[in-house]
């Protein structure tokens, strides 16, 4: 290979990388932005959720040890830059759609269509063996005091089951 066609092919390889990391960093901020509350309650129907008192006065937003998750942190997987990127795309597109084109910018509508919402990321909880719950919980620290949890979390360990299987509405009011 001659060395001027070298240096092309390095030149090229150079400022793929670079666009790349580029494109990497740019990402990660684009992900660290969209995972406020308040860029997530922004949108009419996230507002209702985050005024809703259930919401406000769970374990996952108060408790003993301080800390308060954000809405991120349990319905972004983390982690995996791939992932967290494929998740903040598709999740978000598909919330503009449903709150613009689908009515939910109404509460009406909005609680309507919230126990159908409610299943549908209980289900890409499930898919995902409820990697958000995970990031905070060890499944093999948990003790449940009870027989029934001690057997529910044996299965949780040995992939038998997922979180949302019992800890469905742990942050959120119950659907009607």
């Amino acid at each position: 290979m001659p060395r001027f066609s070298r240096l092309i092919a390095f030149m090229i390889f150079a400022i793929g990388g670079l666009v790349g990391a580029g494109a990497i960093i740019a990402s990660t901020e684009i992900n660290r932005a969209t995972s406020t509350d308040a860029f997530c309650t922004s949108c009419h129907s996230m507002a209702v959720i985050a005024d809703d008192p259930v919401f406000k006065h769970s374990a996952h937003r108060i408790n003993a040890n301080g800390i308060n998750t954000t809405c991120a942190d349990c319905h972004i997987p983390k982690g995996n830059w791939f992932a967290e990127t494929w998740a903040h795309a598709s999740t978000g597109i598909q919330d503009v759609w449903a709150e613009h084109a689908r009515g939910l910018n109404n509460d009406d509508d909005w609680n309507k269509r919230r126990g159908v919402l409610a299943n549908e990321v209980r289900e890409v909880m499930r898919r995902q063996s409820s990697a958000t719950c995970r990031s905070c919980h060890d499944a093999a620290s948990i003790a449940p005091h009870s027989q029934a949890g001690q057997s529910a979390h044996a299965l949780l360990r040995d992939g038998h089951m997922t979180c949302v299987d019992c800890h469905a509405n742990v942050v959120h009011a119950a659907p009607h």
